[in-house]
């Protein structure tokens, strides 16, 4: 999807059929904080690699304690 000219991903809710849309973010740099919409759960972390459409973000807590995970770019909201 593009909005304005920009990659964009869209969200319809299950419950309401509300729709919406956002900008995927194109200016992602280490360290970043993000926000990680998983179809389960939401995570937040930093930004540890960046290739392509996919990024690398680290976090903790949770049950799982600390993690690495390689997720597509339009998962990852900046925070």
């Amino acid at each position: 999807m593009s909005v304005g000219g920009r990659d964009a991903v869209g969200y319809v809710c299950d419950h309401c059929a509300n729709a919406w849309s956002r900008p995927v973010g194109d200016d992602l740099e280490i360290y970043d904080v993000v926000r990680v919409d998983l179809p389960d759960t939401t995570l937040y972390g930093t930004v540890w690699q960046v290739e392509g459409d996919r990024v690398q973000v680290r976090g903790t807590g949770g049950t799982c304690g600390e993690w690495l995970l390689w997720v597509e770019r339009w998962r990852v909201i900046m925070y």
